[in-house]
């Protein structure tokens, strides 16, 4: 259950982090109470939502296997 719920936050990251890139490529401008919110808050966003990712994806690989999955891997081996 853990394994997912980090794949699923890493892979939400990742989607947050290409949409905050999409936007450096391809400058909109965003509104906040009639300002125009800066290029570099969607830039540096992108580069925090990107490591952020990375770090989930990094401690799914690093996670040790439950009993149940250990015990699951021991009988497909079989």
């Amino acid at each position: 259950m853990q394994k997912t719920a980090l794949i699923t936050a890493g892979a939400v990251f990742a989607l947050l982090a290409v949409s905050h890139v999409v936007r450096w490529l391809s400058p909109v401008e965003i509104l906040i109470g009639g300002n125009v919110l800066p290029l570099i808050i969607s830039l540096s966003s992108g580069i925090i939502l990107a490591l952020l990712s990375i770090w989930m994806f990094i401690a799914v690989k690093k996670m040790k296997p439950t009993p149940k999955e250990d015990k699951e891997a021991k009988q497909k081996d079989e």
